[in-house]
């Protein structure tokens, strides 16, 4: 009876060693070209959405602009899809559009300028074609806006992320004309143009109510083993001034990440930075499963800090239904079933 089976055993390994492995793509967004009249050359933008979008028809999405796409989009997507899962998450769902670089330094520069540095042992001038950053952000105002506006469903809430020179052109945009209602600056090269940004701030006249700004800073002076690092020292400048009020009526907030140097601490600095921007969506959902106002309540609330509309999402009601159905009273069930025909009636 063995020798019987053994053929047709030898057979089936044969099959499987011979046929390929299959599995289901996984992707965290698409890569969608859009061309630039204002900069002359196509970018690449990096776009995710949140679970839930392409079956909903009505919800409405902060949008979270990512400066060096290229570097912090795969990972910040999925953080951010972690954290903000329906019904419990602790960040709102959002569009994420990563802008990805052709010229950085150009991009991402507010002044031309130069700067003495060492290569293979001789003197000579970096940062070459620097100074681009207004044309730069006029892309993002008059064309990277109206393509996402356009394309996707955004509530108006608009963040902008960036790292070292994009956190540069992050707090060079919040004191030249503000783009943005929040930013987040990792670890930024505020010692650009001796200091350029630190003279503005000093000199700013302008009230940034409503707006929001998380400011990280890396453990840069241990890692490169030097007593004063450049970094440091214009960041702890800009700090201070935040600190004296200088910016008038800022919702800001600074982290000093001991761990992180300048190349890890975006990781942590978006984290919390994310976390310290959407504070106010942050509640007791459970609380719903007793009492289904507390949702109109919540959000009612978390609008009026944010100054925007805000509103649960198609696939927050869609989870939290489910969740009622087997934890909650049929009469639970019905008043969540109301409040979701308040936001969105049939």
């Amino acid at each position: 009876m063995i020798m019987k089976i053994i053929p047709y055993m030898m057979a089936l390994l044969g099959v499987l060693l011979l046929s390929p492995v299959t599995g289901q793509e996984i992707a965290i967004g698409v890569k969608t070209p859009l061309q630039s009249d204002i900069l002359k050359e196509e970018r690449n933008l990096l776009i995710s959405v949140p679970e839930g979008y392409e079956d909903g028809q009505k919800t409405r999405y902060p949008v979270i602009y990512i400066l060096d796409g290229e570097t912090n989009f795969n990972y910040l997507s999925s953080m951010y899809h972690y954290l903000s899962r329906e019904p419990f998450g602790i960040l709102p769902q959002a569009i994420l559009v990563g802008i990805t670089n052709t010229d950085r330094t150009r991009d991402l520069t507010p002044t031309a300028t130069a700067k003495e540095k060492a290569f293979s042992g001789k003197r000579q001038a970096g940062f070459k074609g620097s100074g681009g950053n207004a044309a730069f952000m006029d892309f993002i105002s008059k064309e990277l806006f109206p393509f996402i506006e356009k394309n996707y469903r955004s509530n108006g809430f608009k963040v902008l992320i960036g790292h070292s020179f994009g956190g540069l052109a992050a707090i060079n945009n919040l004191l030249e004309a503000p783009l943005f209602n929040a930013y987040i600056a990792n670890d930024p090269s505020l010692w650009w143009d001796s200091e350029l940004l630190i003279r503005k701030s000093e000199n700013t006249q302008q009230d940034f109510k409503g707006i929001r700004l998380f400011l990280a800073q890396a453990n840069n002076a241990r890692v490169r083993n030097v007593k004063d690092d450049e970094h440091e020292i214009a960041i702890g400048k800009f700090k201070t001034l935040l600190e004296q009020g200088r910016l008038a009526n800022l919702q800001w907030k600074y982290a000093f990440y001991e761990e992180d140097d300048h190349g890890t601490v975006p990781l942590p600095g978006n984290n919390d930075g994310l976390r310290f921007i959407f504070a106010p969506y942050r509640w007791n959902v459970r609380n719903a499963l007793k009492d289904p106002e507390t949702i109109r309540q919540h959000f009612d609330q978390l609008s009026a800090d944010m100054g925007y509309k805000f509103q649960p999402t198609e696939l927050f009601f869609k989870k939290l239904m489910e969740i009622a159905a087997e934890r909650s009273t049929p009469q639970i069930l019905e008043q969540i079933k109301a409040i979701e025909q308040h936001y969105y009636p049939q």
